[in-house]
């Protein structure tokens, strides 16, 4: 009984709505008639039709808005039916849906993880008040990105271009005992530098202007934590503000916590312990302001006023530089020096995105993958496009029926292509949570051993925005074309059983043959890409470094202001004594850097008989080293000698070049013995002049793709300043995971309380190779997933084609083909799609290997051979994809098929 009940209620919903379309079909007349002679003028035949319209429908005519809400309602209830018809339908064909999602989830997935990167980098604003109104001041022309001290107290003394100005930088500080090893992300910060961000403490307070001052404030040192710190450093529940903590043994009052959603303004390195500026002094006994002069390391940053443009901003800020630049120029530097630097100019940057090295580094490398994983995307929708253009032949003749039947065109182009934006909207909520675990991998492949980047990539609106404007576009890219192309039905062909012979169907082959082409030739763009990827990292892990980067360990050693300098380069000697006697060494050695890694130092020599051109052709990067250093290295001396334990204070001035210098300052000449003159350290006229007493090989100084650089190595005995940090480098016969616990108690017993970090050569060497191992790495998988593609593309529209062709084939082998030109028949075919995907491929490479030129090391972009590898591969591949059904049209049965027509 009840099912009659609910037939009942069905029957009579349908005859409601019907009368309900009559009657506004009706009303819709009537307006229009009501419209055009008001138009006319006519006001007594409007005032008519009016009356028409209340005596049909009653006072409530729904004319006007009242029509177009109903016609809403009847658009939402048509949706809803379009809807309910489209998921069943690929329900009922569960294996093209789940290619079809699985394709689209993958694609998809990888555009948006890729994505949420570039938008945690590049687009997503810092967590702080009016982020937009923060800009950086660094010096114009390309100069430095960060200043020094007496530049930041100018700055922020006389400036009257912003409402608030704040200066931070970054430093790891140690935590408890030194040597234990554990460390904490310190932030030197300006004492407005949480009031200018609009940052309030969930604990506690944040600092204040008389926190900063030079020494410490009236309360001593102080600092602010982080949520995170204080999390993970106190018990739960225990009052953090008011406890102190050991920061390179120094103590430090907690005055404050900062919420969660602040972690600083490096985005990729969350800040542990913030502490200011002013307390340098409680590190460096003595330190003054004056000392800072050539110390450049604070990032400093302006809020713009409400109210005033940048343009304004910058103009009140170039009126007050002349003044600056005055009263910060460095006293030792010469005449010429001295007027170049009073020239230089403050510029302006947006700062509201925050810093981030990370996105300065892989900024090109992102975007390359971006475009790669957007091809992959095309040929996955390339593919699904030709299985939509199968499955609407397989369904002809439903259509055909409902065209047969009144239904227009463009009522089936919309239930057409609301089935494919189904399948978009399921293969893009696949691709959103893989996404998630992707974006999680991506941030791991870009963490090196000695840096772990902390990105937050979690979803915000922009990314789920993103993820549905990629699905809509996917649903048109693949959708579109086969839903017109399968309602391009004649009525009087609509209901035959087959469409073998008509146009329609060899235009639909034509359309999927060059759906087929293009993934060809996006697939050898993708291939070829790949390809130069690979071999720049093959090029660059094979290239001639001028040292052995295998079983050194590196140590870094820092003695806290433990020692005093006059006692530290014999302490430093009485480390590298106890470590050469230590099991498992074979030599050791100490550096001011270590190679590979940012830090450097670069000053103007005068090499002996040499006039530069420029000052850049005088420059030389140099490093103070121990005797034992290119031994450890394992760099070869080419002449001269190295420096022994004889190079001291008292001894004549050595210096030890590369080269790179030896044949650009004294070109075929022996170099040693000849002399190089600069300046004294911290003297703008006094010179000293060193003696060239070796040569050595070239070898990398901060990158392995950099050109050969001129690069000079003094005598660390020689320092007539040793500072509190050194770099050991140890070489072990073995294994150096082993070699720790010998090193780190040689090292504390002779010095108990000394910072220790260790690492590895190699991994470091590893870690600067990053960003081509991330390019090749996935780009060879982007590739490879085009590369399947491309072949189920292929094969698919080559059975399609073979199938289509039966009958035909069938009567070629009974008059007697044989199934050798019967195969060559159907690859023919295929042959020239892939001559014309190749041809355009090769086209598209060549135009795009103009824009990863930065990331190739070795070779040309569009180099011959690897593009040639590529089409071979790429041909091979797909050969043999499409010889399968070629194959098994050679062995169709001729009676078999000519029955079936």
């Amino acid at each position: 009984m009840n099912w009659v009940l609910e037939l009942l209620r069905r029957l009579r919903f349908r005859f409601q709505r019907s009368r309900f379309d009559q009657d506004l079909a009706e009303e819709m007349r009537l307006h229009q008639d009501l419209r055009a002679q008001e138009l006319q003028g006519d006001g007594v035949a409007a005032s008519e039709a009016r009356l028409a319209a209340r005596r049909k429908f009653g006072n409530e005519a729904r004319i006007g808005e009242d029509s177009r809400e109903a016609w809403s309602w009847i658009f939402l209830d048509r949706l809803q039916q379009d809807l309910r018809y489209g998921l069943r339908a690929l329900a009922s064909n569960p294996g093209f849906t789940i290619t079809a999602v699985l394709s689209l989830a993958l694609g998809i997935g990888a555009n948006t993880a890729i994505f949420s990167i570039i938008n945690a980098m590049m687009l997503r604003t810092l967590p702080v008040e009016d982020p937009q109104a923060l800009v950086q001041l660094k010096m114009g022309g390309g100069g430095d990105d960060e200043l020094n001290t007496p530049l930041w107290e100018q700055l922020r003394d006389h400036q009257q271009s912003f409402s608030g100005t704040l200066a931070y930088a970054s430093e790891r500080l140690s935590l408890g005992t030194p040597s234990d090893g554990r460390f904490a992300q310190g932030l030197w910060v300006s004492g407005d530098f949480f009031r200018v961000l609009g940052v309030p403490a969930m604990q506690g307070r944040a600092f204040t202007t008389d926190d900063d001052r030079w020494g410490g404030g009236t309360q001593g040192p102080v600092a602010v934590v982080s949520y995170r710190f204080a999390r993970s450093h106190f018990a739960e529940g225990q009052q953090v503000v008011g406890q102190t903590i050991q920061l390179n043994r120094k103590p430090f009052v907690i005055v404050g916590v900062t919420p969660p959603w602040f972690t600083g303004l490096d985005l990729e390195q969350s800040y542990d312990v913030a502490i200011p500026i002013g307390c340098q002094p409680v590190f460096r006994a003595g330190a003054t302001t004056e000392d800072e002069i050539h110390h450049w390391w604070l990032r400093i940053i302006g809020r713009v006023p409400a109210g005033r443009t940048l343009k304004e901003a910058d103009e009140r800020l170039q009126a007050i530089t002349p003044d600056i630049l005055k009263a910060t120029t460095p006293p030792e530097q010469s005449a010429r020096d001295q007027a170049e630097y009073r020239k230089a100019a403050f510029e302006l940057r947006p700062a509201g995105l925050g810093f981030s090295a990370t996105r300065t580094q892989y900024r090109t490398a992102l975007y390359v993958l971006m475009g790669t994983v957007g091809l992959v995307l095309l040929i996955a929708c390339a593919n699904i496009a030709n299985l939509l253009l199968a499955r609407a032949a397989a369904r002809q003749r439903e259509l055909s029926v409902r065209i047969a039947i009144g239904a227009s065109r463009l009522r089936i182009i919309r239930q057409l292509m609301t089935e494919s934006l189904l399948l978009a909207l399921m293969g893009a909520g696949g691709g959103f949570l893989f996404s998630l675990w992707g974006s999680r991998a991506l941030i791991r492949m870009l963490s090196t051993s000695a840096r772990v980047v902390d990105l937050d990539t979690s979803p915000d609106l922009r990314l789920l925005a993103f993820t549905i404007a990629v699905a809509g576009l996917t649903a048109v890219i693949f959708g579109l074309a086969p839903a017109i192309r399968g309602t391009r039905l004649g009525v009087h062909t609509a209901l035959k059983e087959q469409d073998r012979g008509t146009l329609r169907g060899t235009q639909r082959m034509a359309l999927g043959k060059a759906l087929v082409a293009g993934q060809v030739a996006l697939s050898l763009v993708l291939l070829a890409g790949a390809g130069m990827f690979v071999v720049s990292l093959r090029n660059l892990l094979n290239v001639d470094a001028g040292f052995d980067r295998n079983n050194v360990l590196l140590v870094g050693l820092n003695l806290q202001e433990a020692v005093p300098q006059a006692r530290r380069a014999a302490l430093y000697q009485e480390v590298l004594q106890r470590l050469e006697s230590t099991p498992g060494v074979a030599s050791v050695a100490s550096s001011l850097f270590q190679p590979i890694g940012s830090s450097g130092w670069a000053q103007g020599v005068e090499p002996e008989g040499f006039t530069p051109k420029s000052r850049r052709d005088s420059l030389l990067f140099l490093n103070r080293v121990s005797p034992g250093f290119f031994r450890t290295f394992g760099t070869a001396l080419l002449a001269g000698r190295e420096f022994n334990e004889r190079d001291t204070l008292t001894a004549p001035l050595g210096l030890i070049i590369n080269e790179t210098s030896a044949r650009q300052f004294f070109g075929t000449t022996n170099a040693v013995g000849r002399t190089i003159r600069m300046n004294k350290p911290g003297s703008r006229t006094e010179k000293d002049s060193y003696e060239v007493v070796g040569v050595v090989k070239d070898t990398k100084y901060n990158r392995m793709d950099e050109a050969p650089r001129r690069i000079g190595y003094l005598a660390l005995w020689q320092d007539p300043e040793p500072g509190t940090s050194i770099r050991l480098a140890i070489r072990s016969g073995s294994s150096i995971e082993t070699l720790v616990p010998a090193v780190r108690a040689a090292i504390l017993g002779v010095q108990r309380d000394a910072a220790l970090e260790f690492s590895s050569f190699e991994a470091r060497v590893n870690d600067s190779l990053l960003q081509p191992r991330l390019v090749a790495v996935l780009s060879s998988i982007f590739g490879a997933l085009a590369l399947l593609l491309a072949v189920v593309g292929l094969y698919g529209v080559t059975a399609y084609s073979v199938a289509r062709r039966r009958g035909e084939i069938g009567i070629r082998i009974a008059l007697g083909a044989q199934r050798g030109s019967v195969v060559w028949l159907v690859l023919r075919d295929v042959g020239a799609l892939l001559l014309a995907g190749l041809l355009a491929g090769t086209l598209i490479s060549l135009g795009a290997g103009k824009l990863v030129g930065t990331l190739l090391y070795g070779l040309k972009p569009g180099d011959p051979l690897v593009l040639s590898s590529a089409a071979i591969l790429l041909c091979t591949v797909t050969a043999l994809a499409a010889y399968v059904p070629a194959r098994r049209a050679a062995r169709i049965d001729p009676m078999t098929a000519l029955r079936e027509e």
